[in-house]
């Protein structure tokens, strides 16, 4: 998958202005209605406490990753005092770093929403060996300094950084190799955040890594599109890396590109692009980038009569907004994705639970897909936890990260390789028909494929 903040904030690698920058996820430059209703946007701690979940549980079954131990909150006996930084007899503070003020207020705060969600639960429920879950709610501003400051606090004052979701990641890189922090992330948006060795992603994207599912899905779906492909993207150093390990990785697989186009964040006129593809017959179009730019490009080709075979996307499409936004333009469009689907949530113990306790520590907030990364993140942290016991310290809970290697948080997403660092191979397709999203394939689950070191931005 494409490095999700990157598609949400295409300016990561490049000098904006705060106007572009909010051009970018359109919004106004500062203040707006964009800000995610409820949860802590300081840098305030919570304990998160609250009452049990009213029946509802994290399942019963093994957690999906190995290292892990059950899907819920797990138990152990008694407490080794003060065994590490963050670290007491009765409490264990952990830190969360993510991007809520900026450009656009309220930009990852389901990530942080979801940690504290999280940590309400587990609380209600004991803690973690006898100890409560403090957390401290960083705001990294949505810039590289924000980042380093938070992470500098958590490094002095929180056990481990969970959940983060911060579009300029590197900020913090040197800061957390320094300290030595354990850093679970929900996602990690740059290569040197990614190269950190105590930085994990529960998404497990690595962009040299393709899987060979996506490309053949479409493949097999669109033969005779295949060979008449077209690539567009926003210009930054991200997109461009990612376009390239994409296009490697699906001519592998048998696709030819007729087009491939870099478009600048200021750009607003699509009409070329949309000639270029008319005269070169595509049939088949991927798009790289923010949904707001996607919907823009969909408006210029439908303002042209240009109807592709299909139009493609990863998970940053399956938004609301975007849908919104695009209107009737986007009808028929397909997405790849490694989450369990909104839709199809009456069936999943685990987002019913994200779900409920979401509603309690945020009312009005939507649960999304940085949420169940995050979510994620904070659930396999305490089954770490609570494995490693009493004597809690951060090397015992690195050296557990490392063997967590097919981890799905009881099925609220496709198994990610976390401790190894890889994209994950499993995907589900949807498309959007009469405004709303539909599973198209597999019929339940993930299809999943080989992974395909493209060598690009490894």
């Amino acid at each position: 998958m494409a490095i999700a903040v990157c598609l949400a904030l295409p300016a990561c690698g490049s000098a904006l202005t705060p106007e572009q920058r909010a051009d970018v996820l359109g919004a106004p430059a500062s203040g707006g209605d964009g800000a995610v209703a409820g949860g802590d946007s300081g840098g305030g701690t919570t304990s998160g406490s609250g009452t049990s979940d009213g029946g509802a549980t994290g399942g019963g079954g093994p957690a999906g990753g190995s290292g892990t131990t059950q899907s819920g909150p797990v138990k152990c006996q008694g407490t080794g005092g003060a065994t590490a930084p963050g670290v007491t007899a009765n409490k264990i503070k952990i830190a969360n770093v993510s991007d809520v003020s900026g450009p656009v207020q309220g930009l990852f705060e389901s990530a942080q929403q979801a940690v504290k969600a999280y940590v309400g639960y587990v609380n209600s429920t004991g803690g973690v060996c006898g100890r409560t879950l403090e957390l401290m709610a960083l705001d990294s501003r949505t810039d590289s300094r924000g980042d380093q400051e938070a992470t500098a606090r958590a490094c002095s004052q929180a056990f481990a950084l969970v959940g983060s979701m911060s579009a300029y990641d590197q900020g913090g890189a040197a800061t957390a190799s320094g300290c030595g922090i354990p850093d679970l992330r929900a996602v990690t948006t740059t290569a040197q955040r990614q190269k950190v060795a105590v930085t994990y992603g529960v998404n497990s994207n690595k962009v040299n890594y393709q899987s060979t599912a996506v490309a053949d899905h479409f493949k097999n779906k669109f033969p005779a599109a295949a060979s008449k492909a077209a690539f567009l993207y926003l210009n930054s150093e991200v997109t461009k890396q990612n376009e390239a390990s994409f296009v490697k990785a699906f001519t592998g697989r048998g696709f030819t590109f007729v087009y491939e186009q870099a478009i600048d964040v200021a750009d607003f006129n699509y009409a070329p692009y949309v000639v270029q593809m008319k005269d070169r017959g595509v049939r088949y179009v991927q798009w790289l980038g923010s949904y707001q730019h996607a919907a823009r490009l969909l408006q210029a080709m439908k303002q042209q009569g240009f109807k592709p075979d299909v139009f493609v996307m990863d998970p940053v499409a399956y938004d609301a907004n975007f849908v919104k936004q695009a209107g009737d333009a986007a009808e028929g469009m397909a997405v790849f994705t490694n989450t369990a689907l909104l839709e199809e949530g009456g069936g999943n113990a685990e987002m019913k639970l994200y779900r409920s306790w979401l509603a309690r520590v945020a009312p009005g907030a939507a649960p999304d897909y940085f949420g169940f990364f995050a979510w994620g993140a904070a659930k396999l942290f305490v089954e770490l936890a609570a494995k490693v016991g009493p004597n809690l310290t951060r090397k015992a809970l690195l050296d557990a990260v490392k063997g967590v290697h097919a981890y799905t948080a009881n099925g609220l997403f496709s198994p990610q390789d976390v401790g190894g660092k890889r994209t994950a191979k499993c995907w589900a397709f949807i498309r959007l028909k009469g405004g709303r999203w539909v599973r198209e394939a597999p019929s339940s689950g993930f299809r999943c494929g080989q992974l395909i070191n493209t060598g690009v931005g490894a």
